[in-house]
């Protein structure tokens, strides 16, 4: 049996009062336990039923631990010396066994008012690896409890507190983390990431052509810009955590963030298609709701069948990321911190955040926007506090809704586009027309496809270097092309139009001069097989003459594969040749032809339209330039209008709906890309995509 110490108190007796000697058993207990501020603010002590709670304080207290100084206030009754040992425990608020505990000495165990000073710091653990109480395991239940022998009147009192998180802010990532230099250029053009509100073009540099006319006609272009981009470009987004002081106060303690994790999302941003012509319209809403009903998140975004990420996990969004422990240089070219995909939601993912080094407070992923022009995309983080059993959120599901946070940041729309150079612009002569590139660029802009312009404006080329290109191509055309020329003529000084060549009489004379022959040997000597372009008579002639200036111009302007600029050469003449009105003559507005170098990353547009060419229908100077930069960007020839088919057309490359395309040759109205011209040009996979529009959609 155990003994209760007891004490005598002998009362003071008043006059006429009677004497009391009272015996009261020695007793240890917890009348009092909080922290507190010295701001004032401190948490609620709670005690067992039936012992009172002393009042003041609140279950909501929090501090930031590390950096702001809190007290440890706890009162003990201990009137006989019989408690022995203190311990200090920490607990999650639902979990039984402590994540940390400490043992009070001798002196902490006195009787009266204590004042522990305590900043959050814990000795190093499982649960805290910085040695620091952290957002992790919050909310924290802190509990004393007392042993000895006696009487214990309340031996045990807790309290609670928090470690939040205050907020979260987005920024563009330290490019150092990036591996390839493309993905740093486009960092660098972002600048900054976009606010909620706000529109950033990620602009992937696409200066990528036709070699072969047959790659209109096939996927060329579609495995080009996969090859050239992947699955799409790198942007580090990073994510600042701050903390929250016992005051409200936004507070730098990363070491406090522990190995909380943050969930990153994003959502689709939803396309209007309001801008297109209406038969372009129509086959665009159809083919954005391509299996719309079956993807997650829902969305108009590519879907993963023609080249986009729709319906794809978070690992083609967010790419799961080693990271590497903290420190104080980051490494180049390697990402810091952990990114895992989410187990349900599978488009989402987790990260962890640095507590230390060069980031931080901060975490981060990698967020990797599909190649595919035209998809838009919102980036979400929030702080991952998950509930479980106890009733509430579980963060980890396959609803693709919103989900509920306290502490949430938002980036605003990325737009993903596609950016072609003009590399020059050059005229022959000042007389040549001008044209406008607004137009121009604007057929573009409706496939989320800019066109830059890197040349600073039109420059007049010089005739020197004029003459000797044109004399250089020349050398490389056959016999008979090459006896169409006459050297002596200072081709620059001969007019505004590109090319000077012989009269059909000059022509024949100099074939008879070259090949040493009289009038009755030259039809063998201009057909086949003696020449590679057979010119039996002067309309032949004239028609050869086209073909030969057309070659002579790409050849005179072509540059050594890797040596020219990238992006579009736009050549401008007025008229192409001084025969071209002349019987069997051809009128050329403009053109564009494969470069001899079979450079992929250049080539040539040639515009040599006079004005009076454009007097009687709606083409313009303008639909002509953008026609040809089309065929260079891998469109054919559209098969309208249909009693005048062009050359090369192929009904099934187009909407079948779309008699207006930019690529046809109806004159007749204004001419504007069609659906299926402007999805390819966005990057879409043609081989997945039918002209007629209703058999797109694939519910």
């Amino acid at each position: 049996m155990s003994r209760i110490a007891l004490t005598a108190t002998v009362a003071f007796t008043p006059p006429g009062g009677r004497n009391r000697n009272r015996l009261r058993p020695a007793h240890f207990g917890v009348t009092d336990f909080r922290l507190a501020t010295p701001g004032g603010a401190s948490s609620r002590c709670h005690r067992p039923a039936p012992f009172p709670a002393p009042e003041g304080g609140e279950d909501g207290f929090h501090f930031a631990p590390e950096v702001e100084p809190v007290e440890l206030r706890y009162q003990l009754t201990h009137t006989g010396g019989l408690a022995h040992s203190g311990t200090l425990e920490l607990f999650t608020r639902h979990q039984k066994k402590p994540l940390w505990t400490r043992a009070l000495s001798g002196e902490e165990l006195t009787a009266g008012d204590h004042r522990l000073p305590w900043d959050g710091r814990v000795a190093v653990c499982e649960a805290f690896p910085d040695g620091v109480v952290t957002v992790e395991h919050s909310p924290y239940k802190l509990k004393l409890t007392l042993q000895g022998s006696g009487w214990a009147e309340c031996p045990v009192a807790w309290t609670y507190f928090h470690v939040l998180v205050d907020g979260l802010e987005l920024e563009l990532g330290d490019p150092r983390v990036l591996a390839k230099a493309r993905d740093r250029d486009l960092a660098a053009s972002l600048g900054r990431l976009p606010a909620p509100g706000q529109k950033a073009e990620v602009r992937l540099v696409s200066n990528v052509f036709k070699t072969d006319t047959h790659e209109m006609n096939d996927d060329t272009d579609f495995r080009h810009h996969r090859a050239a981009w992947g699955n799409g470009p790198d942007i580090p987004i990073f994510a600042r955590a701050w903390l929250k002081d016992s005051q409200g106060r936004r507070v730098d303690a990363p070491r406090a963030l522990g190995r909380v994790r943050f969930l990153w999302d994003w959502e689709d941003e939803a396309e209007d298609v309001s801008r297109h012509a209406p038969r372009a319209r129509a086959f665009l809403e159809q083919a954005l709701n391509r299996q719309c009903s079956a993807s997650r998140p829902r969305g108009d975004n590519a879907h993963k069948d023609v080249g986009g990420k729709r319906g794809l996990p978070s690992s083609a969004v967010f790419p799961k990321q080693r990271g590497y422990a903290p420190q104080s240089r980051p490494r180049e070219g390697v990402f810091p911190f952990r990114v895992v995909p989410c187990r349900k939601r599978g488009w989402a993912a987790y990260s962890e955040a640095w507590t230390s080094g060069a980031f931080a407070g901060r975490t981060g992923v990698l967020f990797q926007p599909s190649r595919i022009a035209g998809d838009a995309w919102r980036v979400t983080v929030q702080l991952a506090y998950e509930r479980r059993k106890d009733g509430g959120v579980a963060l980890d599901v396959e609803d693709d809704a919103p989900l509920p946070a306290a502490v949430r940041a938002s980036t605003g729309v990325f737009e993903t586009w596609r950016e072609v150079h003009i590399s020059r612009v050059v005229r022959k002569h000042p007389s040549v027309s001008g044209f406008s590139l607004a137009p121009v660029q604007e057929q573009f802009e409706r496939a989320f496809l800019r066109l830059v312009d890197r040349g600073g404006g039109v420059t007049d080329v010089d005739a020197a270097d004029y003459n000797r290109r044109i004399a250089a191509a020349v050398k490389r055309l056959p016999w008979e092309g090459q006896a169409a020329i006459d050297p002596t003529v200072d081709q620059y000084a001969a007019g505004a139009h590109a090319l000077t060549f012989r009269t059909y009489a000059e022509f024949r004379t100099e074939v008879k001069r070259l090949k040493r022959c009289d009038d009755a040997a030259l039809p063998r000597l201009l057909s086949k097989p003696e020449v590679d372009t057979p010119v039996p008579d002067e309309s032949a002639y004239h028609r050869a003459c086209k073909d030969w200036a057309k070659d002579i111009i790409v050849k005179a302007f072509d540059e050594a594969p890797g040596r020219g600029t990238p992006g579009i050469l736009l050549l401008q003449f007025s008229g192409l040749y001084n025969l071209e009105r002349a019987p069997g003559g051809v009128t050329v507005n403009g053109f564009s032809k494969d470069l001899p170098s079979h450079d992929r990353t250049r080539c040539a547009v040639v515009q040599c339209g006079q004005a009076t060419n454009y007097a009687s229908n709606s083409n313009t100077l303008e639909q002509t330039i953008a026609h040809e930069i089309g065929h260079q960007l891998f469109l054919p020839h559209a098969p309208f209008p249909i009693h005048g088919k062009p050359t090369g057309a192929i009904a099934t490359q187009h909407d079948q709906d779309g008699t207006d395309c930019l690529m046809g040759y109806d004159y007749s109205m204004e001419r504007r890309l069609c659906g299926l011209c402007l999805l390819r040009l966005r990057g879409w996979n043609k081989q997945m995509l039918n002209s007629d529009g209703s058999r797109n959609a694939q519910p």
